[in-house]
């Protein structure tokens, strides 16, 4: 009986060791070890060759920062002066993948900032703008959106060039003329620089004729 009584008494005093300290983890121990080794782990260091890549890196993602610097730029317009400046092809590929993650390309933007601007500055037709966009290698589909983002009659902007063009002289000898020869010369003038606008050809007709019309019937300056 107290044989009996001894070896209870031995396992309870064995269950209340146990639960004052807790069981490890051996998954755990395992990672906790595994993440030490790693970290103690002699670095290999970097080859010349790695290091002079990652330098070549570094100095193509500053030029291009210095470009960005004075207006936005296509991703197609950056991979264009690096293969101008023949850089290799995966260091031109890092440096754009870099450029990319940073933030700094946005073709639709900079669509949207080229229209813009080419209208105000340059007057120009959706053909021209179209025509640049596709030169900067813009996706045709950002193209057309950029082109369509604003409210802007077309017709209106040739009408405002136009009249820009014709001058005082010009309208003075619309009304005074006789035989038209020099409302064709200014015609053809004007046809011309509509045309390297990126004005359709039809619609340069149109303005053409309303606007010189206009100016031989108007009053004397």
């Amino acid at each position: 009986m107290s044989g009996q009584q001894h070896h209870g008494g031995v396992d309870d005093q064995q269950v209340v060791g146990a639960a004052a300290v807790p069981a490890q983890d051996p998954v755990r121990d395992r990672l906790a070890a595994r993440t030490r080794e790693i970290l103690d782990r002699p670095r290999p260091a970097a080859s010349e060759e790695q290091v002079a890549r990652e330098k070549a890196i570094v100095h193509e993602c500053r030029y291009l920062m210095r470009l960005l610097s004075t207006r936005r730029r296509s991703a197609g317009e950056m991979r264009r002066r690096l293969a101008e400046r023949e850089v290799p092809a995966d260091v031109a590929h890092e440096t754009m993948a870099r450029i990319d993650r940073a933030g700094l390309i946005d073709d639709a933007a900079f669509a949207r900032d080229w229209v813009q601007q080419r209208r105000a500055l340059r007057s120009l037709g959706d053909e021209a703008l179209r025509r640049e966009l596709v030169d900067r290698r813009v996706d045709a589909e950002l193209i057309e959106a950029a082109l369509g983002d604003e409210e802007s009659d077309e017709e209106q902007r040739c009408r405002e060039l136009v009249r820009s063009r014709i001058g005082l002289r010009d309208r003075e000898r619309l009304r005074t003329e006789r035989g038209g020869d020099h409302r064709r010369r200014l015609s053809r003038r004007l046809d011309a620089l509509l045309t390297r606008k990126g004005y359709p050809g039809d619609l340069a007709v149109h303005v053409i004729a309303g606007e010189l019309r206009a100016a031989a019937e108007g009053p004397a300056a």
